[in-house]
């Protein structure tokens, strides 16, 4: 009899549902003739309008967020002052009771040998339902798919994976969890980067990108609600060739406005805007930068084709180290705030690509081919 394993699937960001997904991939991949793989979208999927608005509720934390960095780091200060685990559990046993206990039930029906999450609340539910003396046999395994650990993901799992160095040590030094239940892996690579191996120039000729212009991919993740039309719309100022590709995701206004400015840019201006992309790593191969927000998946797509980044915002603590990780530690591109100063530093780049070359090397010390999340299928595996 297979064993089943079950992979919860929250959005808060499209980072928890990209890492989910790659991991049910990788166990299907290595280990499909032993393993079935549950793919449970546990809120939206549920037909339950508790759970439903409980994950619009996250999506839309996530929006305000990417608003306002003050919103998430005065949550953050708010978790520290009563205790991480305490505000955890204080706030799953009053304001969202009802979400905690129907997931529980929902986890006891399934009954899987394994459940799998990427967003801290499944893998808290989980632990609250084995003290509670149910899902004995069940094991709980989470992957962080952020680059910090912060205080809301349990500690009472049997695996705790994590993508880097600093993780790891902040797991188990300041969060205190136990060393043997602490893993690390490489950052999880999906299968379409994996296969994206064709030329900067084939992807610019697939999109119909112009093959000379210096090109400048924008995006903000799912939501495009933080930086993308103020630096987009700077970036359309420009007096130099430029062919400037705002991804809009999910947001219709957004890439409405766009949509209507595309015919009407200054002639030295290529605007190429695009919703939400399966396959986005291939617009990031065929640019020369990328300017975005401090979210780990995008910039680790990014990286992964070899273009290095300009991160332009975080929102809190977690993209904080996002940014420091990959902008201060790995050096594969730069932290620059202010939209004019963007400007500039990409006619810059664009006038003088050498100075760009340094980021670039550094891409290459990241290789799609160490997949984490077949990793990751391996240590389930082993469970």
């Amino acid at each position: 009899m297979k064993k089943r394993v079950l992979i919860t699937f929250v959005e808060a960001g499209q980072g928890h549902i990209v890492t989910a997904e790659a991991i049910a991939n990788g166990l299907e991949k290595l280990y499909g003739d032993s393993v079935e793989v549950i793919r449970d979208y546990i809120f939206r999927d549920s037909g339950d309008k508790d759970l439903i608005k409980y994950e619009k509720f996250l999506v839309k934390e996530v929006k305000r967020s990417n608003k306002n960095p003050l919103h998430l780091g005065f949550q953050c200060v708010a978790m520290k002052l009563f205790t991480e685990v305490g505000t955890l559990n204080f706030t799953y046993n009053t304001v969202f009771r009802k979400v905690k206990n129907k997931i529980i039930k929902h986890f006891e029906e399934i009954n899987p040998d394994v459940i799998v999450s990427t967003h801290f609340c499944p893998s808290h539910f989980a632990a609250c339902a084995k003290k509670k003396g149910k899902l004995q046999n069940t094991k709980i395994v989470t992957y962080d798919p952020d680059p910090n650990v912060h205080g809301w993901w349990t500690r009472e799992g049997d695996l705790f994976i994590t993508n880097n160095d600093k993780a790891t040590e902040e797991a188990i030094s300041k969060k205190h969890f136990k060393k043997e239940t602490v893993k690390q892996v490489n950052f999880i690579t999906r299968e379409s980067v994996v296969n994206t191996t064709e030329s900067k120039d084939f992807y610019r000729e697939k999109y119909g990108f112009p093959k000379d212009n210096f090109t400048v991919v924008l995006a903000d993740g799912a939501y495009a609600s933080a930086n993308l039309e103020r630096f987009t719309d700077e970036l359309l100022k420009s007096n130099i060739n430029l062919t400037i590709i705002p991804i809009a995701g999910k947001n219709e206004k957004v890439l409405a406005k766009y949509n209507s400015l595309k015919d009407k840019t200054k002639p030295n201006i290529v605007l190429r805007p695009f919703p939400f992309v399966s396959d986005v790593q291939e617009i990031y191969k065929a640019a020369d930068l990328f300017i975005t927000k401090a979210g780990p998946n995008a910039i680790l797509d990014s990286i992964f084709m070899g273009t290095p980044v300009l991160t332009n915002f975080y929102s809190g603590p977690i993209e904080k180290a996002t940014n420091n990780l990959f902008v201060n530690h790995y050096k594969v591109g730069l932290f620059c705030k202010d939209a004019k100063k963007a400007k500039l530093l990409v006619e810059d780049f664009a006038n003088n690509k050498e100075k760009l070359k340094p980021y670039i090397e550094n891409t290459k010390h990241f290789n799609p081919q160490q997949n984490g999340a077949d990793e990751i299928a391996k240590i389930i595996a082993e469970l």
